[in-house]
Protein backbone atom coordinates (compact mmCIF):
# COMPACT_ATOMS: atom_id res chain seq x y z
CA UNK A 1 0.00 0.00 0.00
CA UNK A 2 1.16 3.32 -0.74
CA UNK A 3 1.56 6.61 1.07
CA UNK A 4 -1.39 8.33 -0.02
CA UNK A 5 -3.61 4.76 0.27
CA UNK A 6 -2.19 4.50 3.51
CA UNK A 7 -2.82 7.47 4.99
CA UNK A 8 -6.34 7.43 3.77
CA UNK A 9 -7.00 4.54 5.27
CA UNK A 10 -5.23 5.38 8.70
CA UNK A 11 -7.73 8.73 8.08
CA UNK A 12 -11.04 6.53 7.65
CA UNK A 13 -10.06 4.51 10.30
CA UNK A 14 -9.38 6.82 12.81
CA UNK A 15 -12.92 8.90 12.09
CA UNK A 16 -14.84 5.19 12.23
CA UNK A 17 -13.41 5.18 15.71
CA UNK A 18 -14.24 8.51 16.45
CA UNK A 19 -18.11 7.84 15.37
CA UNK A 20 -18.02 4.65 17.65
CA UNK A 21 -16.59 6.68 20.71
CA UNK A 22 -19.24 9.77 20.00
CA UNK A 23 -22.31 7.31 20.01
CA UNK A 24 -21.37 6.97 23.68
CA UNK A 25 -22.19 10.46 24.28
CA UNK A 26 -24.98 11.47 21.68
CA UNK A 27 -26.92 8.45 22.26
CA UNK A 28 -28.22 9.12 25.59
CA UNK A 29 -29.59 12.93 25.32
CA UNK A 30 -33.17 11.61 24.26
CA UNK A 31 -33.45 8.97 27.40
CA UNK A 32 -32.94 11.58 29.61
CA UNK A 33 -36.39 11.73 30.54
CA UNK A 34 -36.38 7.38 31.16
CA UNK A 35 -33.18 7.67 33.37
CA UNK A 36 -34.89 10.59 35.22
CA UNK A 37 -37.83 8.03 35.65
CA UNK A 38 -36.66 5.01 35.92
CA UNK A 39 -34.18 5.98 38.91
CA UNK A 40 -36.56 8.30 40.10
CA UNK A 41 -34.06 11.19 41.20
CA UNK A 42 -34.74 14.78 39.29
CA UNK A 43 -33.86 16.60 36.28
CA UNK A 44 -31.21 18.06 38.21
CA UNK A 45 -29.18 14.85 38.87
CA UNK A 46 -29.61 14.03 35.40
CA UNK A 47 -28.08 17.05 33.78
CA UNK A 48 -25.44 16.08 35.88
CA UNK A 49 -24.66 12.72 34.80
CA UNK A 50 -24.65 14.13 30.80
CA UNK A 51 -21.77 17.11 33.06
CA UNK A 52 -20.21 14.75 34.56
CA UNK A 53 -19.73 12.43 31.32
CA UNK A 54 -18.07 15.79 29.60
CA UNK A 55 -16.14 17.16 32.95
CA UNK A 56 -14.44 13.10 32.95
CA UNK A 57 -13.66 13.34 29.11
CA UNK A 58 -12.25 17.09 29.46
CA UNK A 59 -10.11 16.08 32.23
CA UNK A 60 -8.79 12.94 30.93
CA UNK A 61 -7.64 15.42 27.33
CA UNK A 62 -4.86 16.74 29.11
CA UNK A 63 -4.05 12.97 30.69
CA UNK A 64 -4.16 11.56 27.16
CA UNK A 65 -2.35 14.64 25.42
CA UNK A 66 0.72 14.33 27.43
CA UNK A 67 0.60 10.89 27.12
CA UNK A 68 0.27 10.55 23.51
CA UNK A 69 3.11 12.68 22.46
CA UNK A 70 5.47 10.75 25.24
CA UNK A 71 4.41 7.10 24.92
CA UNK A 72 2.87 6.73 21.62
CA UNK A 73 -1.68 6.77 20.68
CA UNK A 74 -1.52 2.53 20.68
CA UNK A 75 -0.01 2.33 24.07
CA UNK A 76 -3.61 4.66 24.90
CA UNK A 77 -5.89 3.83 22.17
CA UNK A 78 -6.49 -0.11 23.33
CA UNK A 79 -6.77 -0.20 26.98
CA UNK A 80 -9.48 2.30 26.61
CA UNK A 81 -11.47 0.61 24.56
CA UNK A 82 -11.43 -2.25 27.52
CA UNK A 83 -12.34 0.18 29.71
CA UNK A 84 -15.56 1.75 27.33
CA UNK A 85 -16.69 -2.08 27.13
CA UNK A 86 -16.55 -3.00 31.15
CA UNK A 87 -18.01 -0.23 32.26
CA UNK A 88 -21.10 -0.09 29.10
CA UNK A 89 -21.61 -3.34 31.07
CA UNK A 90 -22.31 -1.81 34.07
CA UNK A 91 -24.28 1.20 33.30
CA UNK A 92 -26.60 -1.03 31.49
CA UNK A 93 -27.24 -3.72 34.75
CA UNK A 94 -26.73 -1.35 37.44
CA UNK A 95 -30.38 -0.48 39.26
CA UNK A 96 -28.36 2.27 41.70
CA UNK A 97 -28.44 5.78 40.39
CA UNK A 98 -24.91 6.43 42.15
CA UNK A 99 -23.55 2.89 40.75
CA UNK A 100 -24.91 4.61 37.39
CA UNK A 101 -23.07 7.83 37.53
CA UNK A 102 -20.07 6.41 38.61
CA UNK A 103 -19.88 3.64 35.55
CA UNK A 104 -20.45 7.22 33.71
CA UNK A 105 -17.31 8.12 34.87
CA UNK A 106 -15.45 4.90 33.78
CA UNK A 107 -17.05 5.06 30.22
CA UNK A 108 -15.91 8.74 29.78
CA UNK A 109 -12.25 7.58 30.75
CA UNK A 110 -12.32 4.75 28.39
CA UNK A 111 -13.66 7.20 25.85
CA UNK A 112 -11.92 10.28 26.17
CA UNK A 113 -9.01 8.87 24.30
CA UNK A 114 -10.33 8.62 20.75
CA UNK A 115 -10.88 12.12 19.83
CA UNK A 116 -7.30 13.30 20.90
CA UNK A 117 -5.82 10.44 18.93
CA UNK A 118 -7.76 10.84 15.84
CA UNK A 119 -7.03 14.66 15.41
CA UNK A 120 -3.48 14.00 16.55
CA UNK A 121 -3.12 11.48 14.27
CA UNK A 122 -4.47 13.43 11.57
CA UNK A 123 -2.52 16.49 11.92
CA UNK A 124 0.81 13.64 11.95
CA UNK A 125 -0.43 12.37 8.30
CA UNK A 126 -1.69 15.34 6.64
CA UNK A 127 -0.06 19.01 5.87
CA UNK A 128 -1.64 22.51 4.66
CA UNK A 129 -4.67 22.55 2.75
CA UNK A 130 -4.75 18.74 2.84
CA UNK A 131 -4.35 19.01 7.17
CA UNK A 132 -7.79 20.81 6.46
CA UNK A 133 -9.37 18.82 4.06
CA UNK A 134 -8.76 16.12 6.26
CA UNK A 135 -9.63 17.11 9.27
CA UNK A 136 -13.22 18.54 7.56
CA UNK A 137 -13.61 15.17 6.27
CA UNK A 138 -12.92 13.70 10.20
CA UNK A 139 -15.85 16.17 11.29
CA UNK A 140 -18.14 15.19 8.76
CA UNK A 141 -17.85 11.91 9.60
CA UNK A 142 -17.49 12.32 13.21
CA UNK A 143 -20.78 14.80 13.02
CA UNK A 144 -23.11 11.65 11.50
CA UNK A 145 -23.19 10.26 15.21
CA UNK A 146 -24.83 13.32 16.42
CA UNK A 147 -27.43 12.99 13.18
CA UNK A 148 -27.81 8.79 13.99
CA UNK A 149 -27.58 8.40 17.87
CA UNK A 150 -30.51 10.36 19.49
CA UNK A 151 -32.68 8.62 16.72
CA UNK A 152 -31.09 5.04 18.06
CA UNK A 153 -31.20 6.20 21.55
CA UNK A 154 -34.95 7.50 21.28
CA UNK A 155 -36.17 4.39 19.13
CA UNK A 156 -33.76 1.87 21.50
CA UNK A 157 -34.70 3.50 24.54
CA UNK A 158 -38.77 3.13 23.60
CA UNK A 159 -38.55 -0.46 23.06
CA UNK A 160 -35.64 -1.85 25.64
CA UNK A 161 -35.35 1.36 28.20
CA UNK A 162 -32.39 2.65 29.00
CA UNK A 163 -30.28 -0.57 29.83
CA UNK A 164 -30.77 -1.55 25.88
CA UNK A 165 -29.14 1.35 25.08
CA UNK A 166 -26.30 0.65 26.69
CA UNK A 167 -26.18 -2.53 25.48
CA UNK A 168 -25.84 -1.36 22.63
CA UNK A 169 -23.10 0.39 23.37
CA UNK A 170 -21.35 -2.73 24.67
CA UNK A 171 -21.59 -4.04 21.10
CA UNK A 172 -20.47 -0.88 19.24
CA UNK A 173 -17.32 -0.88 21.68
CA UNK A 174 -16.25 -4.58 21.26
CA UNK A 175 -16.58 -3.78 17.02
CA UNK A 176 -14.52 -1.16 18.02
CA UNK A 177 -11.90 -2.93 20.01
CA UNK A 178 -11.39 -5.30 16.83
CA UNK A 179 -10.97 -2.88 14.37
CA UNK A 180 -8.21 -1.26 15.99
CA UNK A 181 -7.04 -4.17 17.11
CA UNK A 182 -6.26 -5.50 14.06
CA UNK A 183 -5.53 -2.18 11.53
CA UNK A 184 -4.05 1.08 14.04
CA UNK A 185 -0.56 1.83 13.64
CA UNK A 186 1.78 0.46 16.08
CA UNK A 187 3.72 3.01 18.08
CA UNK A 188 7.52 3.62 17.32
CA UNK A 189 9.51 2.48 20.31
CA UNK A 190 12.02 5.05 19.26
CA UNK A 191 10.16 8.39 19.49
CA UNK A 192 8.79 7.38 22.90
CA UNK A 193 10.12 9.87 25.53
CA UNK A 194 9.95 9.76 28.95
CA UNK A 195 7.19 11.96 30.87
CA UNK A 196 8.52 15.49 32.37
CA UNK A 197 5.86 17.24 34.53
CA UNK A 198 7.75 20.29 33.81
CA UNK A 199 7.72 19.98 30.16
CA UNK A 200 4.08 19.13 29.78
CA UNK A 201 3.41 21.95 31.70
CA UNK A 202 5.39 24.05 29.50
CA UNK A 203 3.47 22.79 26.32
CA UNK A 204 0.62 23.64 27.93
CA UNK A 205 1.06 27.04 29.24
CA UNK A 206 2.67 28.19 25.80
CA UNK A 207 -0.67 26.94 24.03
CA UNK A 208 -2.69 29.17 26.28
CA UNK A 209 -0.28 31.84 26.05
CA UNK A 210 -0.47 31.84 22.42
CA UNK A 211 -3.09 34.27 20.79
CA UNK A 212 -4.22 31.94 18.11
CA UNK A 213 -4.25 29.38 20.84
CA UNK A 214 -5.80 30.97 23.59
CA UNK A 215 -8.49 32.70 21.32
CA UNK A 216 -9.71 29.39 19.30
CA UNK A 217 -9.83 27.96 23.39
CA UNK A 218 -11.95 30.69 24.74
CA UNK A 219 -14.26 30.80 21.44
CA UNK A 220 -14.68 27.23 21.61
CA UNK A 221 -15.38 27.04 24.46
CA UNK A 222 -18.61 29.42 24.15
CA UNK A 223 -19.53 27.43 21.26
CA UNK A 224 -19.86 24.23 23.09
CA UNK A 225 -21.38 25.67 26.71
CA UNK A 226 -24.11 27.09 24.45
CA UNK A 227 -24.79 24.21 21.75
CA UNK A 228 -24.84 21.76 25.06
CA UNK A 229 -26.89 23.66 27.14
CA UNK A 230 -29.57 23.49 23.64
CA UNK A 231 -29.03 19.69 23.53
CA UNK A 232 -30.04 19.11 27.15
CA UNK A 233 -33.15 21.61 27.18
CA UNK A 234 -34.19 20.54 24.01
CA UNK A 235 -35.55 17.08 25.24
CA UNK A 236 -37.32 18.92 28.25
CA UNK A 237 -38.62 21.26 25.92
CA UNK A 238 -40.13 19.13 23.55
CA UNK A 239 -41.59 17.13 26.27
CA UNK A 240 -42.83 18.91 28.71
CA UNK A 241 -43.63 21.94 26.65
CA UNK A 242 -44.44 20.67 23.21
CA UNK A 243 -45.52 17.01 24.48
CA UNK A 244 -43.79 15.16 21.91
CA UNK A 245 -42.93 11.20 22.45
CA UNK A 246 -39.95 9.99 22.76
CA UNK A 247 -39.45 8.71 19.44
CA UNK A 248 -40.19 12.03 17.79
CA UNK A 249 -38.01 13.65 20.07
CA UNK A 250 -35.46 11.82 18.51
CA UNK A 251 -36.17 12.31 15.33
CA UNK A 252 -36.38 16.24 15.75
CA UNK A 253 -32.78 15.24 16.60
CA UNK A 254 -32.10 14.47 13.16
CA UNK A 255 -31.71 17.63 11.54
CA UNK A 256 -29.49 19.21 13.80
CA UNK A 257 -27.17 16.71 13.48
CA UNK A 258 -27.40 16.80 9.68
CA UNK A 259 -26.72 20.03 9.79
CA UNK A 260 -23.53 19.52 11.68
CA UNK A 261 -23.08 17.04 8.51
CA UNK A 262 -23.55 20.14 6.21
CA UNK A 263 -21.06 22.44 8.04
CA UNK A 264 -18.03 20.16 7.74
CA UNK A 265 -18.78 19.26 4.12
CA UNK A 266 -18.83 23.09 3.39
CA UNK A 267 -15.51 23.63 5.49
CA UNK A 268 -14.03 20.97 3.63
CA UNK A 269 -14.90 22.48 0.23
CA UNK A 270 -14.46 26.69 0.61
CA UNK A 271 -11.08 26.03 3.15
CA UNK A 272 -9.18 25.57 -0.07
CA UNK A 273 -10.72 28.57 -1.67
CA UNK A 274 -11.20 31.33 1.36
CA UNK A 275 -8.11 31.62 4.08
CA UNK A 276 -8.68 30.47 7.16
CA UNK A 277 -9.44 33.92 9.09
CA UNK A 278 -12.19 35.08 6.85
CA UNK A 279 -14.17 31.89 7.55
CA UNK A 280 -13.02 32.32 11.60
CA UNK A 281 -15.17 35.60 10.97
CA UNK A 282 -18.13 34.57 9.39
CA UNK A 283 -18.27 31.26 11.09
CA UNK A 284 -18.49 33.24 14.18
CA UNK A 285 -20.85 35.52 12.96
CA UNK A 286 -23.13 32.80 12.15
CA UNK A 287 -22.91 31.41 15.41
CA UNK A 288 -23.79 34.53 17.29
CA UNK A 289 -26.97 35.26 15.35
CA UNK A 290 -28.27 31.65 15.37
CA UNK A 291 -28.22 31.22 19.49
CA UNK A 292 -29.97 34.95 19.41
CA UNK A 293 -32.80 33.39 16.70
CA UNK A 294 -32.88 30.61 19.37
CA UNK A 295 -33.53 32.37 22.14
CA UNK A 296 -36.44 34.54 20.26
CA UNK A 297 -37.60 31.09 18.87
CA UNK A 298 -37.63 28.13 20.92
CA UNK A 299 -40.90 29.13 23.18
CA UNK A 300 -43.03 29.94 20.21
CA UNK A 301 -42.35 28.22 17.11
CA UNK A 302 -41.57 24.49 16.53
CA UNK A 303 -40.81 24.87 13.12
CA UNK A 304 -39.05 28.07 13.36
CA UNK A 305 -36.84 26.90 16.21
CA UNK A 306 -35.95 23.62 13.70
CA UNK A 307 -34.57 26.14 11.12
CA UNK A 308 -32.54 27.60 13.09
CA UNK A 309 -31.14 24.88 14.59
CA UNK A 310 -29.92 23.97 11.37
CA UNK A 311 -28.97 27.03 10.62
CA UNK A 312 -26.74 26.79 14.42
CA UNK A 313 -25.81 23.06 13.30
CA UNK A 314 -24.05 24.27 9.89
CA UNK A 315 -21.98 27.01 11.95
CA UNK A 316 -20.62 24.79 14.40
CA UNK A 317 -20.10 22.17 11.74
CA UNK A 318 -17.68 24.97 9.74
CA UNK A 319 -15.69 26.27 13.02
CA UNK A 320 -15.08 22.87 14.65
CA UNK A 321 -12.71 21.93 12.09
CA UNK A 322 -11.92 25.29 11.49
CA UNK A 323 -10.59 25.79 14.99
CA UNK A 324 -9.19 22.06 15.31
CA UNK A 325 -6.88 23.33 11.91
CA UNK A 326 -5.88 26.15 13.31
CA UNK A 327 -4.98 24.33 16.49
CA UNK A 328 -2.66 21.66 14.25
CA UNK A 329 -0.91 24.34 12.36
CA UNK A 330 0.05 26.70 14.83
CA UNK A 331 1.69 24.16 17.15
CA UNK A 332 3.50 21.15 15.34
CA UNK A 333 6.11 20.28 17.94
CA UNK A 334 3.60 19.87 20.41
CA UNK A 335 0.58 18.79 18.36
CA UNK A 336 -0.70 16.23 20.91
CA UNK A 337 -0.73 18.43 24.65
CA UNK A 338 -2.16 21.43 22.00
CA UNK A 339 -5.39 19.06 20.73
CA UNK A 340 -5.62 17.75 24.12
CA UNK A 341 -5.81 21.74 25.51
CA UNK A 342 -8.20 22.18 22.58
CA UNK A 343 -10.84 18.97 23.44
CA UNK A 344 -9.77 19.48 27.29
CA UNK A 345 -11.16 23.27 26.98
CA UNK A 346 -14.71 22.63 25.04
CA UNK A 347 -15.48 19.58 26.82
CA UNK A 348 -15.24 21.96 29.67
CA UNK A 349 -17.83 24.42 27.64
CA UNK A 350 -20.16 21.09 27.33
CA UNK A 351 -20.10 20.12 30.90
CA UNK A 352 -20.52 23.49 32.33
CA UNK A 353 -23.10 24.40 30.12
CA UNK A 354 -25.90 22.14 31.07
CA UNK A 355 -25.16 22.84 35.06
CA UNK A 356 -25.52 26.72 34.36
CA UNK A 357 -27.89 26.76 32.00
CA UNK A 358 -30.32 24.53 34.37
CA UNK A 359 -29.68 26.70 37.08
CA UNK A 360 -30.74 29.80 35.29
CA UNK A 361 -33.50 28.22 32.91
CA UNK A 362 -35.20 27.09 36.59
CA UNK A 363 -35.41 30.89 37.41
CA UNK A 364 -35.34 32.96 33.90
CA UNK A 365 -37.44 32.23 30.66
CA UNK A 366 -35.20 30.54 28.16
CA UNK A 367 -35.58 33.66 25.90
CA UNK A 368 -33.56 35.64 28.21
CA UNK A 369 -31.04 32.69 29.29
CA UNK A 370 -30.50 32.15 25.81
CA UNK A 371 -30.47 35.73 24.33
CA UNK A 372 -27.75 36.37 27.32
CA UNK A 373 -25.76 33.93 26.04
CA UNK A 374 -25.74 35.11 22.20
CA UNK A 375 -24.88 38.52 23.48
CA UNK A 376 -22.00 37.67 25.39
CA UNK A 377 -20.40 35.55 22.08
CA UNK A 378 -20.97 38.28 20.38
CA UNK A 379 -19.15 40.21 22.18
CA UNK A 380 -16.21 37.61 23.14
CA UNK A 381 -15.81 36.75 19.23
CA UNK A 382 -15.19 40.59 18.68
CA UNK A 383 -12.51 40.77 21.14
CA UNK A 384 -11.00 37.76 19.68
CA UNK A 385 -11.08 39.03 16.52
CA UNK A 386 -9.21 41.87 17.54
CA UNK A 387 -6.58 40.09 18.98
CA UNK A 388 -5.55 37.96 16.26
CA UNK A 389 -5.69 41.64 14.18
CA UNK A 390 -3.61 42.90 16.31
CA UNK A 391 -0.78 39.95 15.68
CA UNK A 392 -1.06 39.73 12.47
CA UNK A 393 -0.69 43.27 12.00
CA UNK A 394 2.26 42.88 14.20
CA UNK A 395 3.83 40.30 12.21
CA UNK A 396 3.61 41.88 9.21
CA UNK A 397 5.23 45.58 10.43
CA UNK A 398 8.15 42.71 11.80
CA UNK A 399 8.47 41.19 7.98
Amino acid sequence: MDNSLHSNFILYLVCISAFFASLNQNIYSPIIPLIRDDFQVSITMVNLSVSLFIFITAIMQIVFGSLVDCKGARFILIPSIIVTIVSSIGCAITNNFTLFLIFRVLQAVGTAAIPLIAATTIGQLFQGIQSGSAMGTYQMLLSIAPAIAPVLGGFIGEQYSFSGVFWFLVGVSAILFLMNWMYFPKDNADEKKAIRIKTLLLHYTSVCKNKVGSSVLLLSFGIFFVYFSIIVYLPILLTDHYHLSLKIVGLLYLPLALSLIIGSMLFTYIQAKIPLKKLFVFGNIMVSLSIILFAVTNWFTLVGMSIILVFHGISIGILTPLYATMITNEFEHNRGSAIGMFNFIRYMGMAVGPVISGLLLAVFHSTFVFGVFGVLFTIVSIMMLIRLKEKTNKIARQT
